[in-house]
C-alpha cells in the first residue's frame, strides 16, 4: 500500500510565470562569436501546428533565451564542452531552460565518472530545475477548474519530466541504499506519465494552445514549436525503448502500476524527433544510434540496422565534421560490419578530437582494446586495458582482471609449450583484481564478482586458467564481431587446448567451458553469413550442436563456474531457434532458467537478459 500510494503521488503545484532573463552581455557574446550562425527556425509551423499559430511579440526576450540555448548545443556538438558550460551555467539559478541543459551536462559527467562530488553537483542543479519548472507548471486548482493549460505552461510541464527523469538517475547514483532506489524509481514513474499524457496530448491528438498565462484577459493562438515536440518524443521514445527490453519478473511488476514499453514505438518516436531539427533532435538520433550500435548488439547482433545509423551520422558530421559522439557512432557501425580496421581509425582520430572531457577517450579506448582482442594482438589489449585501469573508475576490477587475462595470453601463446603462466607480474594483476569492487544501487556489479572469483581460480589452480582472455572476449560478447576466418582460428586453438592438456590438467570446470566456447563459435559461422553454401551452414550447425551437448554432459561434475551450463542451454536453445524448432528451444530455456533455481551462478542476470530476448523471438516464430 505504502509502495502504491508512492508511485501514484503527483505534485501539481505551480504559479505564475517569472519574468524572462535580459543580459545584453549574452546577445553580445553571440553576435561576436567565431563562426556563429542563429539556429535555424519553423519555416511555416510544425506538424502539429496551424496556419493561425504566430509567435506573440512579447515572446522576443524568450527568443534570445532559447538562441543561447541552442548556441550552447551547438557548442557542444563542436565539441566545446567548457564553453557550452559557461554559457548554462550563467542563468541556472533564475531559468528553466538553462537549469535543465546545465543539469543535463552535469549528469552527464557524474554518470560517466560515478564521482561523488560530480553528482552532488549535479544533484544539486537538478534540485533548482524541478524548482523552477514546478512553479511554471499549471495549477491544481486550474486543473479541476478544466482551464486548459498556457503554451508556456506544457513547455514547463515537459521540461519538468526531463528534469526529474535525470534526478532519477542521479539519485540511482547517489546511494547504494533501498529508499533511495524507491525514490529514483517513484521519479522516473512520475516522469513517464508526463511524457506519455504531453504525447497523447500533442502528438496523437494535437491540441491548440495559447501563448498568454491565466491572468491575460487576452490570448492568441501559439506556435507549437519543434523543440517543444521533439522533446516529447524524445522522452517518450526513450521510455518505450528501455521498458520494452526489462526483464521478464521485473516487467509484471512494473505493469502492475502502468508502465509498458515497445520498442518500434519507441524508434518511431525517436525518428520523428529527429527529423523535426529541433532543439532536442540531435539527442534523438544518439538515441537511436545508441539503441543500434549498442542495445541491439546485445539483443541481435545479426539483425542491426547500420543504414540508420549511417544516415544520421552522415547528417550530423555534415554540420558538426568534428563531432566526436557521432564518430563514435560510425566507429561501433565498422566494427558491427566486423571492418576492424576502419574501426580502430576511426576511434583513434575520436581520442585526438577533444581533451575537454577525457572520460570520453575511455570509450574509445575501451573499443580499441577488443579490437586487439580480437585480432589477438593481446600485448595491445593488455596496454589499453592498462590505461583504462589508470585512467577510469568504471569498473577497476574488470579491468584489472582483463589486463591480467591479456598479459597471460600473451605469455602463454607466446610458447606453445607453456601450460601455466609462472610469471609473478601476473600473479600479483590477479591477487589484486578483488580489491577493487564497487557497489551500484547497493549491490555489486555480477561482472565483479565473475572477474574476482575467475581471479581467486587462477590461484587455486597453481597459475592456471583455460583461455581467459577467449573467455572474457565470450563473456562481453565479442564472439560476434568475429569474422569467419577469426572465428576458425580461436575454434582451433580451444580444440588444440582440450585435446593436448591431458585430463588431470584440466577440471570438468575447464572442459565444459571449452565445449561451450566452440559450440558458441560454430554457431556464429553459421549466422555470420547467409549466403553461404547451405550444406556447409549446416555442417556448423550440426558442429556447435555437437560441442554444446559435450558441455552439458559435464553438468553434475562442474564445481563452481555453474553459469556454463546455464550459457550451454541458452546456446542450444538459440540453435534450434534457428533450425525453426520452437518447442525444442522453449524446452532449453526452462533447462536454463532450472540452472537458477538450483545454484547461484555468476553472470545470471546477463543469461536471463538474453533467455528474456530469446523468448520474444521464440513468440515471433509462433505467429
Amino acid at each position: 500500500m505504502v509502495l502504491d500510494r508512492l508511485f501514484r503521488r503527483t505534485d501539481s503545484r505551480v504559479s505564475s510565470l517569472d519574468q524572462p532573463i535580459e543580459d545584453s552581455s549574452d546577445t553580445d557574446v553571440l553576435e561576436h562569436s567565431e563562426g556563429y550562425t542563429p539556429p535555424p527556425r519553423d519555416s511555416g509551423g510544425s506538424a502539429s501546428a496551424t496556419p493561425d499559430m504566430v509567435p506573440n511579440p512579447k515572446d522576443v526576450d524568450v527568443d534570445i533565451n532559447m538562441t543561447l540555448v541552442h548556441r550552447s548545443l551547438t557548442l557542444l556538438l563542436d565539441n566545446k564542452f567548457v564553453e557550452a558550460e559557461e554559457i548554462l551555467k550563467r542563468h541556472y539559478e533564475t531559468d528553466m531552460h538553462f537549469a535543465l541543459g546545465y543539469g543535463a551536462m552535469l549528469t552527464f559527467q557524474a554518470i560517466m565518472t560515478l564521482d561523488k562530488k560530480e553528482i552532488d553537483k549535479g544533484y544539486g542543479i537538478l534540485a533548482r530545475g524541478l524548482e523552477l519548472t514546478d512553479s511554471r507548471r499549471q495549477k491544481k486548482t486550474d486543473y479541476l477548474r478544466m482551464r486548459p493549460p498556457s503554451y508556456e505552461e506544457v513547455v514547463a510541464e515537459l521540461l519538468y519530466a526531463e528534469t526529474l527523469l535525470l534526478d532519477s538517475l542521479l539519485t540511482f547514483a547517489q546511494s547504494d541504499s533501498v529508499i533511495a532506489m524507491i525514490k529514483g524509481a517513484v521519479k522516473g514513474r512520475t516522469s513517464y506519465g508526463i511524457y506519455k499524457d504531453l504525447y497523447n496530448k500533442y502528438i496523437v491528438r494535437p491540441e491548440k494552445l495559447t501563448t498568454d498565462s491565466p491572468s491575460s484577459e487576452k490570448s492568441s493562438p501559439a506556435k507549437v514549436s519543434n523543440d517543444f515536440l521533439s522533446g516529447i518524443l524524445l522522452g517518450y521514445g526513450c521510455f518505450q525503448i528501455a521498458l520494452a527490453m526489462v526483464p521478464p519478473k521485473l516487467l509484471k511488476l512494473l505493469e502492475l502500476v502502468g508502465l509498458q514499453g515497445d520498442t518500434q514505438t519507441g524508434l518511431d518516436a525517436l525518428t520523428k524527433g529527429m527529423e523535426l531539427d529541433g532543439l532536442r533532435s540531435p539527442f534523438c538520433a544518439h538515441a537511436i544510434a545508441t539503441y543500434n550500435t549498442a542495445f541491439k548488439f546485445n539483443l541481435d547482433p545479426y539483425n542491426i540496422n547500420l543504414t540508420v545509423v549511417d544516415n544520421l551520422t552522415t547528417k550530423y558530421l555534415t554540420r558538426h565534421p568534428e563531432c566526436v559522439s557521432f564518430h563514435f557512432f560510425t566507429g561501433r557501425a565498422a566494427v558491427l560490419r566486423r571492418d576492424l580496421p576502419t574501426a580502430k581509425g576511426i576511434f583513434e582520430k575520436c581520442v585526438t578530437l577533444q581533451n575537454e572531457w577525457i572520460t570520453m577517450h575511455h570509450t574509445c579506448w575501451f573499443e580499441l582494446m577488443w579490437i586487439a582482442a580480437m585480432q589477438q594482438k593481446w600485448g595491445e589489449a593488455a596496454d589499453y586495458a592498462q590505461r583504462l585501469f589508470g585512467a577510469s573508475i568504471w569498473s577497476k576490477t574488470s579491468f584489472l582482471y582483463l589486463l591480467g587475462s591479456f598479459r597471460y595470453a600473451q605469455y602463454v601463446d607466446s610458447d606453445a609449450t607453456r601450460k601455466y603462466a609462472n610469471d609473478q607480474n601476473i600473479t600479483n594483476l590477479f591477487r589484486d583484481v578483488k580489491e577493487y569492487q564497487i557497489r551500484i544501487a547497493g549491490k555489486r556489479l555480477q561482472v565483479e564478482k565473475y572477474c574476482v572469483r575467475k581471479a581467486r581460480s587462477y590461484q587455486n589452480q597453481n597459475n592456471f586458467l583455460f583461455y581467459p582472455a577467449t573467455e572474457a572476449m565470450f563473456v562481453w560478447g565479442m564472439f560476434v564481431l568475429l569474422d569467419k576466418q577469426m572465428a576458425k582460428t580461436f575454434i582451433s586453438q580451444c580444440q588444440d587446448r582440450l585435446e593436448i592438456i591431458t585430463d588431470h590438467q584440466l577440471t570438468p570446470d575447464d572442459k565444459g567451458l571449452g565445449h561451450l566456447m566452440v559450440g558458441a563459435l560454430w554457431k556464429h559461422c553459421y549466422q555470420l553469413e547467409s549466403n553461404q553454401v547451405q550444406e556447409e551452414r549446416e555442417m556448423y550447425l550440426e558442429k556447435s550442436e555437437e560441442s554444446l551437448k559435450k558441455s552439458l554432459t559435464f553438468e553434475k561434475q562442474i564445481k563452481k563456474d555453474h553459469f556454463v551450463i546455464a550459457w550451454a542451454n541458452y546456446e542450444l536453445a538459440e540453435l534450434y531457434w534457428l533450425k525453426g524448432d520452437g518447442k525444442m528451444a522453449q524446452d532449453k530455456l526452462k533447462a536454463c532458467k532450472k540452472v537458477s533455481s538450483k545454484v547461484k551462478y555468476s553472470l545470471e542476470s546477463r543469461i536471463m537478459f538474453k533467455v528474456h530476448n530469446l523468448q520474444e523471438r521464440i513468440k515471433e516464430l509462433k505467429s
